[in-house]
């Protein structure tokens, strides 16, 4: 994996992401959780500017995923919480989000260790690793 894939997929990863939480925020009644969450969405805000301003300098432009790619997790989010949009369930879907975000984070973590020169894509990787586990904890708070 070369930077480029690295920040595409980083600015995709986290258009996602803020989509998600964004789609769940309407069905939060809990101020605290609102709150959380977008927190949530302001890292997904920072790391997709980031990672835009590396496409960008590399001569491309940033594309957002699919909107058919992104209609299943749609649907089965839309489907999950019209029988239960508790503060515990609302928080279980975002710590689960965040662990997928995780699994996929430290694949590319890994590759990217292989490579040589690609400290900063690294340090990126790794900041945005440690924002998905402090997600992790705000939420449990609630579960």
């Amino acid at each position: 994996m070369n930077e480029l894939e690295f920040y595409r997929h980083i600015y995709k990863s986290s258009d996602i992401g803020f989509d998600a939480v964004t789609r769940l925020m309407p069905k939060v009644e809990d101020k605290k959780l609102r709150h959380d969450m977008a927190l949530h969405m302001d890292g997904y805000r920072y790391f997709a500017r980031m990672a835009k301003e590396h496409i960008e300098e590399a001569g491309e432009k940033a594309m957002r995923e699919n909107a058919l790619k992104q209609l299943p997790a749609r649907i089965g989010m839309a489907m999950s919480t019209v029988f239960d949009s508790s503060t515990a369930h609302i928080a279980e879907l975002m710590i689960n989000g965040s662990n997928m975000s995780l699994l996929d984070l430290n694949k590319k973590l890994n590759r990217l260790r292989e490579q040589s020169g690609n400290e900063e894509a690294v340090g990126v990787c790794q900041n945005m690793i440690d924002f998905e586990e402090t997600n992790i904890s705000r939420m449990k708070r609630y579960i």
